[in-house]
């Protein structure tokens, strides 16, 4: 191909690129043979025969499917080097179905695609078949790149009789000719914006200041009546998803245990059917522990820290007030762990992930935290592996969201489980999203662009941006959109590969509140919907459990139910009419839930059988107090524990003296068998030793245990009468 064919081609192809949001990882079912001549094929056909690939993005399309480069290294990106695109051997195989080889120590490659071979090294490039053999005019050489032969694209279309389009920073590769260069493709490959595209950067101070102050409200405002009232998620999610695993705080590995009380760290032998501490780690003044991880011999704890990093601003002032610590420990030697590292980023912890040997982790600051005297400044961060000090999460680095409206900047971050001292890669976000979900391996961001009221209902709507976590790499790689806003963070949910969530809008008029359930499939596009399951009312709250989704309005005594077993066809099933006030409900199993009520000034629990669901049934109710009792499940859902084999579950109490609740009485945990003969029985309770009643439960060896400050109880899954309450420090 000659210069001037591929300079006028560069129109058509960063277009297509340029959108590459809605990237799907899928299994490759290589290139489909396509006629010679583009003019009688649908312009939206043509993609049928092509490839599309952008410059520093690991995420391809191929046959208009989206899928990543290399599925287990995000690194793995074509690149611009000399005015020739490159990319690594392993796009071939992804793409083509190509068999390939390489030789490192002699830089050299071979891909063989329709019985014909083409082998390149510094030198040369040769296509070879059964009869013949072939040179390549070669000006563009391979290379070795992040520990793998790089392949100059142009070459490989020349030997294969493929057509290259550029278009900016996208490349389509094309087995038809003058595929896309009419008007008609040109609109048709700006229209692929949204999938391939990646996020554009701040850049500046000046410009971050303009995207910050893009029209959408923070806190989503909703017109009623003339009036604005505020939908914080803070106020309106008296329902939440009660998660049956391991609690933040505590893990194990082995024998041993490893606790952390806010800022210390308890290294426990859990052997001998007791608890025996090894060693403490003393994790700081003003720490509190959000996560514990451990593998092999590295244990990473996650928390806040109340602190000032030491790094001065450009007006030679420090700046910082709270940030998100990783400690990470060699703990080979279980009496003496070894500190390797310390990751700090200015923020607030949201949430982690431990995914493929790596952990992910996410931290979010008001950008008015970081403003000082009329300038703002973005987010620092101190990876000590690097230097002792911090150093800024600088503009140009930083990327944002198009929807803008958001007053926050958030970072994620990776730390290698396998290579503990490795470096830590970094990426920033301003105007992140208004609710953020977190799956294993991918986060979801929902930007609410709230534009105006027509004639009949509001028309906001909610995009949907992921960002892939792969190999320590953190790439954007899809975006979509609903009608309506996202109310709170656990009205999301992600499950084989499919992403679901629930909407609200107001219609006019009545000013009727209308909540839609959303299914998206892996490039982001609606494929599932179920219209209007909620009318009349705010949404409250969302709890997912296994393949249903319940849906709890305002001030309401029903929970919508939703049928999820089929994604493409979401039912509304019916309503169950259980109880007023606020509610904690977890599935027991696919006919029963049981709800933890704390309406009516009562503290009671619940156990339903919902195999109808137009007429639930009240099976078992347990009265846990009245007027001077509560319980911090519903501040804290990690608190709570349930295990379906042995039906055993904890919650956490306070029991005042009076209603006013000014005196404790009792302050700790009680644990429950419950089954569907004979409902709720208390089995024990633990009082304890001072006024924080935070449980973090473990279930290991036969045992459950629930440790509350230095404090654990062990309930014998073989003699649950025997109770055993030991302390340790």
């Amino acid at each position: 191909m000659n210069n001037k064919m591929v300079l006028g081609i560069l129109s058509v192809y960063a277009v297509i690129l340029c959108g590459v949001l809605g990237f799907q990882i899928v299994q490759s079912k290589g290139i489909i043979s396509a006629p010679a001549n583009s003019e009688e094929v649908a312009v939206e056909d043509r993609l049928d025969s092509a490839v599309v690939i952008y410059e520093n993005s690991p995420v391809i399309l191929v046959n208009k499917s989206q899928m990543l480069i290399d599925k287990n290294d995000a690194s793995m990106v074509p690149i611009l080097e000399n005015q020739a695109v490159y990319v690594p051997t392993a796009f071939f195989r992804t793409a083509y179905n190509a068999a390939t080889s390489e030789d490192l120590s002699t830089c050299s490659a071979t891909i063989r695609l329709d019985n014909q071979a083409l082998v390149l090294d510094k030198k040369t490039a040769d296509l070879v078949d059964s009869s013949k053999e072939k040179d390549i005019e070669y000006n563009n050489k391979v290379f070795i790149k992040n520990g793998c032969v790089y392949v100059p694209i142009d070459i490989f279309a020349s030997a294969f009789d493929k057509f290259v389009y550029y278009y900016n920073n996208m490349i389509i590769i094309s087995g038809m000719k003058n595929s896309f260069t009419d008007t008609e493709s040109i609109d048709f490959i700006n229209s692929l914006k949204s999938q391939v595209n990646d996020l554009p950067y701040v850049a500046n101070e000046e410009n971050m200041k303009e995207i910050s102050q893009i029209s959408t409200p923070g806190n989503i405002l909703k017109q009623i009546s003339g009036e604005y009232t505020n939908t914080n998620e803070a106020e309106t999610i008296p329902v939440q998803v009660l998660e049956n695993k391991t609690g933040n705080a505590v893990n194990s590995s082995g024998n041993y245990v490893y606790y952390a009380n806010d800022d210390l760290l308890y290294i426990i032998d859990s052997s001998n059917n007791t608890l025996k501490t090894i060693s403490t780690v003393n994790l700081g003044e003003e720490f509190k522990c959000e996560k514990i991880y451990v593998q092999n011999d590295t244990l990473v704890v996650l928390g806040n820290k109340n602190n000032i990093i030491p790094t001065e601003n450009i007006d030679g002032e420090v700046n910082f007030s709270h940030s998100t610590i990783a400690c990470v420990y060699n703990i080979a030697n279980k009496e003496k762990a070894i500190k390797l590292k310390e990751l700090e980023i200015e923020g607030y912890y949201k949430n982690s992930v431990q995914y493929n040997g790596y952990i992910y982790l996410l931290a979010e600051m008001p950008i008015e935290e970081l403003s000082k005297n009329g300038h703002y400044y973005p987010p620092s961060y101190r990876d000590s592996i690097v230097s002792p000090e911090a150093e800024e999460l600088s503009y140009d680095q930083m990327q944002y969201f198009p929807e803008g409206g958001g007053k926050n900047y958030n970072v994620v971050a990776s730390i290698s489980i396998d290579d503990p001292t490795a470096k830590s890669e970094l990426k920033s976000y301003l105007c992140a999203g208004d609710n953020v979900y977190m799956s294993d391996s991918n986060i979801y961001i929902a930007k609410n662009r709230y534009n105006a009221f027509d004639s009949n209902e509001n028309i906001e709507n909610t995009f949907i941006y992921r960002l892939s976590l792969s190999n320590g790499q953190i790439y954007t790689s899809g975006k979509g959109n609903v009608k309506g806003y996202v109310p709170n963070k656990f009205a999301m949910n992600e499950n084989s590969g499919y992403f679901t969530l629930v909407s609200q809008y107001t219609k006019r008029g009545p000013n009727q509140n209308i909540a839609n359930v959303y299914v998206l499939n892996n490039n982001l596009e609606v494929c599932g919907y179920a219209n209007e399951i909620l009318a009349g009312a705010n949404v409250a709250s969302t709890i997912f459990s296994k393949n249903m989704l319940f849906i709890t309005p305002e001030n309401s005594q029903s929970i919508y139910s939703v049928d999820l077993s089929e994604p493409t066809n979401p039912r509304g099933n019916g309503v169950l009419k259980l109880s007023t006030g606020n509610l904690l409900i977890y599935s027991y199993d696919e006919n029963h839930i049981v709800t933890v009520d704390n309406g009516n000034n009562m503290l009671c629990l619940k156990l339903y059988d919902i195999s109808d669901k137009d007429n639930p049934i009240a099976l078992y109710s347990e009265e846990l107090g009245k007027g001077n009792i509560e319980t911090s499940m519903f501040n804290d859902t990690l608190s709570f524990y349930f295990d379906k084999e042995k039906n055993i579950f904890t919650l956490p109490v306070t029991i005042y003296d009076s209603d006013e609740k000014q005196n404790i009485t009792f302050n700790g945990g009680y644990l429950y068998k419950i089954n569907l003969d004979d409902g709720f029985e208390r089995i024990g309770s633990v009082t304890l030793p001072d006024n924080s009643a935070v449980i973090r439960p473990l279930k290991k060896s036969g045992k459950l245990y629930n440790f509350m400050g230095n404090v654990a109880v062990a309930v014998d899954y073989d003699d649950l009468d025997n109770i055993k309450e030991i302390r340790f420090k």
